[in-house]
């Protein structure tokens, strides 16, 4: 491999977390799709544990997940930042970590909650472009911000 083509991989696998993120955040079922591989795999870790306490495989399974977003949060940002990937033909592994904000609205104001990440991926090369093939989602931890209504916010 020539150092231009490492490089053009590292800018796709970057782009490829990035593309993950504004699928989420849009909730758009087919960009969401188009990052996984055919046969990906997403494994959901809480704080410290050692098992996931949800897998989701293939696009079939995988399809849900931009729907539950928006049914769950009124809006979401993802921003994905330290992407360290090591790559090895048509397969590499990484990681990169992300501050998610979920916000949910509500009528005495709403909650902002972050949650912080590390995804650990294997990917893999698929019809010529990259997909993430294995993503383990790891929650660090949790914080909370509550926002006060207008209502609230000018009687305050």
């Amino acid at each position: 491999m020539t150092r231009i083509d490492e490089l053009a991989d590292r800018s796709e696998l970057a782009e490829l977390a990035f593309r993950y993120a504004s699928a989420v955040d849009a909730r758009d079922r087919e960009a969401f799709l188009a990052v996984f591989h055919p046969e990906g795999r997403l494994s959901t870790f809480a704080p410290g544990a050692e098992e996931p306490f949800a897998v989701q495989a293939g696009h079939e399974e995988l399809a849900w997940i931009p729907v539950a977003m928006s049914e769950r949060f009124d809006a979401t940002m993802h921003v994905m930042t330290n992407h360290l990937v090591e790559i090895a033909g048509d397969e590499a592994n990484g990681s990169v970590y992300c501050s998610a904000r979920h916000l949910i609205v509500n009528p005495m104001g709403g909650m902002d909650l972050m949650v912080l990440i590390r995804y650990e991926d294997l990917y893999r090369r698929n019809e010529g472009r990259w997909r993430i093939l294995d993503r383990e989602i790891h929650f660090l931890w949790t914080e909370t911000y509550s926002t006060l209504s207008a209502e609230q916010s000018v009687m305050a």
